[in-house]
């Protein structure tokens, strides 16, 4: 259970994030929020395939932090994206 903690605050930025990153920026909040959740699992695999390592330090609170800010980051930019097309039909 402890390896799938990081996925779940990850998708839970992703999901708080991602609908207030995508409406300001233009995009519809509803699909922010399934692209928030997507979004936030893809950029955790991401930086970690990148090597992003733990950048704003080693503490267990500080991590999380992180992968918080990872997932609102990966979802509003998958968000906004999925918006963006859902408009346009």
């Amino acid at each position: 259970m402890e390896a799938y903690i990081p996925l779940i605050v990850s998708a839970l930025g992703g999901t708080i994030l991602g609908p207030v990153l995508s409406k300001l920026m233009g995009g519809s909040g509803a699909m922010g929020i399934i692209g928030g959740i997507l979004g936030g699992i893809g950029a955790h695999y991401g930086a970690d395939a990148a090597g992003a390592g733990q950048m704003l330090g080693s503490t267990p609170m500080m991590i999380h932090i992180q992968n918080f800010l990872e997932g609102g980051i990966g979802g509003g930019i998958l968000g906004l994206i999925a918006g963006a097309v859902s408009k346009q039909r």
